[in-house]
């Protein structure tokens, strides 16, 4: 296995999240496997691996800053991530200049891991990708559900999800089965926090359990792309460091889910000393 292999969001023959109203760890044992690492390979690996910050489930969790239900905007953390190579190195000065998108989405779990090296904590979060588009491939595209508001071009759904203060993005919806998992390294605060009612964060996990449900089935008709496709959108075992903003409003360049797959192969690309893909929001060619 390649060094940036074990970065990547491994398969989904790995547990991943379920939501807590079903309660249960699923495992896919038909997906492409190429791309498994052990949790104890990670950490023994090289130091962009564990600036990812590879994730071995805590004995004890605790409450959490971040409630779940709350919808966040988020980026990767470069600055985070640059911390584990020399200032004067070209690695840095690259993980340095480059500018990763934003995402917006749903904090669905949350919790605080204790640090035994140094007696510190970090706080955890598992975000849901909130999006315009529908869920790819075509097979997931219902494991969705609208936010409200919703415009009079799009079906009228009355399971919509409702916020307790009016939700400033018109005719998005909130992913059930695809997201991220991220270690908070930075926060910007804000009076004004969008969180789903207490009844539509119920509505959410009913529906997301329902569609992880059917994940399993889906190894028998996916071909090998799409399969690849869903893998790297699943919630992985180990978190991304990253920058949250609570105010998710005034963020007019928010990108789609797969573009945080192209942040993480550009940094990847970054460490192995390639040229990134293209990115429009990346700086390295300034």
């Amino acid at each position: 296995m390649s060094r940036l292999q074990s970065l990547s969001p491994p398969s989904p023959s790995r547990n991943y999240w379920i939501p807590s109203s079903a309660d249960i760890y699923m495992m896919f044992e038909d997906f492409d496997t190429e791309r498994r690492c052990s949790i104890t390979e990670s950490q023994s690996a090289d130091a962009f691996t564990s600036s990812f910050d590879i994730l071995t489930p805590p004995q004890t969790r605790t409450s959490a800053k971040i409630r779940p239900g709350t919808f966040i905007v988020f980026a990767l953390s470069t600055a985070e991530l640059a911390q584990e190579y020399p200032e004067d190195s070209e690695v840095y000065r690259k993980i340095c200049q480059y500018t990763p998108g934003r995402y917006l989405g749903l904090v669905t779990s949350a919790f605080v891991r204790w640090n035994e090296d140094d007696d510190s904590t970090v706080e955890e979060v598992i975000v849901h990708f909130v999006s315009k588009d529908t869920p790819q491939p075509s097979e997931v595209a219902n494991h969705c559900i609208p936010i409200f508001p919703v415009s009079s071009t799009e079906p009228v759904d009355s399971s919509a999800l409702h916020t307790s203060i009016l939700f400033p993005w018109i005719d998005h919806r909130q992913w059930t089965t695809f997201g991220v998992r991220l270690c908070i390294r930075q926060t910007n605060p804000s009076a004004l926090v969008f969180e789903l009612r207490n009844e539509d964060l119920e509505l959410f996990e009913n529906k997301a359990g329902h569609d992880y449900s059917r994940l399993e089935s889906l190894h028998t008709i996916l071909d090998d792309e799409a399969k690849a496709t869903l893998e790297r959108l699943l919630v992985a075992p180990f978190a991304f460091p990253a920058e949250i903003w609570f105010d998710i409003r005034n963020h007019p360049g928010i990108k789609e889910p797969l573009s945080f797959v192209g942040d993480i192969d550009s940094l990847e690309s970054i460490i192995a000393g390639r040229t990134p893909r293209d990115h429009e929001s990346s700086a390295l060619d300034e």
